[in-house]
């Protein structure tokens, strides 16, 4: 009886806390979507037009832990879908390279 009642103590606390640290950092949690397909989008665009590398190349160097749900490359444009968040990056030029939209 006192075990169970210690283990749900240690639960209740554990789940207080980390309410309370969500709460905290809801701003940083709820932009993390958005920065996953951003990310992709940035790096894949500077490295496939600025760079001039190749596609398989690119997808590898932009990769993360977290995949990646769709991706399409047009004439000077990235789009990238993770987390059902939609990015696109423009290349803009040699010297400017890239640019979120």
């Amino acid at each position: 009886m006192k075990r169970s009642r210690l283990i749900r103590n240690i639960l209740l606390v554990a789940v207080l806390f980390a309410g309370g640290w969500v709460a905290k950092n809801h701003r940083e949690l709820f932009s993390f979507p958005g920065i996953i397909s951003a990310y992709y989008a940035k790096e894949f665009c500077s490295c496939h037009f600025v760079e001039k590398r190749d596609e398989a190349f690119c997808h590898a160097y932009a990769r993360q832990y977290i995949p990646i749900q769709d991706f399409k490359l047009d004439a000077t444009k990235v789009t990238v879908r993770g987390l059902f968040i939609t990015n696109s990056a423009s290349y803009l030029s040699e010297r400017e390279g890239c640019r979120i939209d």
